[in-house]
């Protein structure tokens, strides 16, 4: 009696139940509080290592156009941020700082550096560190709040525009691994554990990525990944009202898709691949094909309008690319003052500058010179392609993977009922191999039309493969359960778990390969690329 009066009492009905004991450990190892110290102390690392290089490296134009424009800026405070800032701005980070100082593209080659980061940039370099001479009059309200925190600091406009740079990937890169989290956790099934254990394992990755102090410099790699990621998460959501049956889940869905296309229109202007993301509205729009005819025939609101938005946001998508294009094609062709690429059809500046003069181009890479380029890609790429492979072709045991063995149901009829997938299983299926042909997409364009190294700093903006590495991790050291807790229902955690089915290294063939040995050697990779790029050393 005494069990059941403390059950029913108002303050035990009240409260719902608490998970205890290991399962609050678990909760507290996969916080997201716990990823703000490993992400600050792996910059620091990676700055650190960076500042310790020696040497300018066999290029010194960093340094060049920093002394040219340091001007009356000649005090040890202005040294000591050069000297960092030049270990940070090296290789195509120039480019990036130059556009931002000079408000634009002034040399026809930068054009294959993203336009719109040079203008954040530059507004960033301009408001947030303005020159100690700007009277109160000419300041704006964002550069009173940023002169209050930073104070202003006299630096060139080189230097205060590769700053700049650096504050925005820094900035990019922690809210992406936040995105990253959150895109796991909103896109697995299962139980709550598996979810933040998953996520955490992602971000975590992501934190540690191969592209390493690229997400440091002033590049476009991180604000790229944060928004593509933000575009992935807000398609999940619009995937997820579409799985619903409520009355306004329909125009959810097409709000979330119309939103999920202007984050990859703004990362197509961030990096070109971008463009790739398109894919997925592009899938969705051929499934429709076959069912078009009815759905206008009948005249079904619903439908039309998730038509409607899908189509919108492929055009949102393919506006980043197109808009950079238009605004140099403004400039260069016009007044009979016509360049070669004017006249080609589409006429693309980034087309043209990357072949005249990075040789970029169909198998235009493929030299032996360049062996040692494809096997240092090959680990990452390797990876990609596996990744993207399995979630296109077994996103459902993926899906029971991550899920793990269902609990066994006492007095079941039989023969049992049919199994009906979950809402989350039915989103899961429907996103991850979605989200994984862009990668795969990305993998044969890297290996045959592009600087094949560059493939270890461009994969950050892509989390499929992030995700499946995180799911070997966690089944390799164990996945979280609430045993020995009370679950959300008042039910004791997963006393009877069974492992049934394969293991994620049979579902790729490599039940030889430790996962730790992956993450170690990302490790590895980083620290000593960290090193290599601060003393202007390839490979970029």
């Amino acid at each position: 009696m005494n069990i059941i009066r403390t059950y029913l009492s108002s303050s035990r009905i009240s409260q719902p139940a608490t998970l205890r004991g290991k399962a609050v450990q678990h909760l507290e190892k996969t916080s997201v509080s716990r990823l703000l110290p490993i992400f600050f102390g792996w910059k620091a690392l990676l700055l650190v290592i960076a500042v310790a290089s020696p040497g300018v490296g066999y290029d010194s134009s960093t340094k060049i156009l920093f002394d040219a424009q340091r001007g009356a800026h000649d005090s040890w405070f202005a040294k000591v941020v050069e000297y960092v800032l030049l270990r940070l701005t090296r290789w195509d980070g120039i480019y990036f700082a130059s556009a931002a100082a000079n408000g634009q593209q002034v040399y026809e080659q930068e054009w294959a550096f993203s336009w719109a980061l040079s203008r954040v940039n530059s507004m960033l370099a301009r408001g947030a560190f303005p020159p100690s001479s700007r009277n109160g009059k000419e300041c704006r309200l964002s550069t009173h709040l940023f002169s209050a925190l930073l104070g202003p600091l006299p630096l060139s406009s080189i230097a205060k525009s590769a700053l700049a740079g650096v504050v925005i990937s820094h900035f990019s890169h922690l809210l992406a691994i936040l995105a990253i989290y959150r895109l796991v956790y909103f896109l697995t099934p299962g139980s709550d554990l598996r979810k933040r254990q998953l996520g955490f394992a992602t971000a975590c990755l992501h934190v540690f990525s191969p592209a390493g102090i690229f997400l440091s410099a002033p590049y476009a790699e991180a604000p790229f990944a944060l928004l593509n990621i933000l575009g992935l998460l807000c398609y999940a959501q619009a995937i997820e009202n579409r799985f619903s049956t409520f009355a306004d889940a329909y125009q959810l869905d097409a709000s979330f898709t119309l939103l999920s296309g202007l984050f990859f229109g703004l990362a197509t202007t961030m990096r070109s691949n971008g463009i790739l993301c398109g894919l997925i509205f592009a899938w969705d729009a051929i499934a429709t094909l076959p069912r078009l005819g009815a759905v206008l025939s009948t005249r079904d609101g619903e439908a039309i309008t998730r038509v409607l938005a899908t189509l919108a946001a492929g055009v949102l998508v393919a506006a980043g690319f197109v808009l950079p294009q238009a605004v140099a094609f403004m400039e260069y062709c016009k007044d009979g003052a016509t360049r070669p690429w004017c006249a080609a059809y589409p006429p693309s500046i980034y087309s043209f500058v990357q072949s005249e003069y990075w040789v970029v181009g169909f198998m235009r890479y493929w030299k032996m010179s360049n062996l040692p380029l494809f096997l240092l890609a090959l680990p990452v790429g390797g990876a990609m392609l596996g990744a993207a492979l399995l979630a296109l072709r077994q996103p459902e045991n993926l899906a029971k993977i991550v899920m793990g063995p269902k609990k066994e149901i006492r007095d079941q009829p039989f023969p049992p009922p049919p199994q009906v997938a979950s809402k989350g299983e039915k989103v899961w299926a429907h996103c991850l191999p979605r989200f994984a042909l862009g990668e795969l997409a990305l993998v044969g364009l890297t290996f045959t039309s592009f600087h094949v190294q560059i493939i270890t700093r461009i994969a950050s903006g892509y989390p499929v493969w992030y995700m499946i590495m995180a799911i070997s991790i966690c089944e390799s050291q164990g996945w979280q359960e609430e045993e020995g807790s009370e679950g959300r229902q008042g039910q004791r955690g997963n006393d009877s778990t069974v492992q049934e089915g394969q293991t994620l290294s049979s579902l790729l063939g490599m039940e030889r390969v430790k996962p730790d040995w992956v993450v170690r050697g990302m490790v590895v990779y980083a620290v000593v690329q960290a090193g290599l790029y601060a003393s202007f050393l390839p490979p970029a």
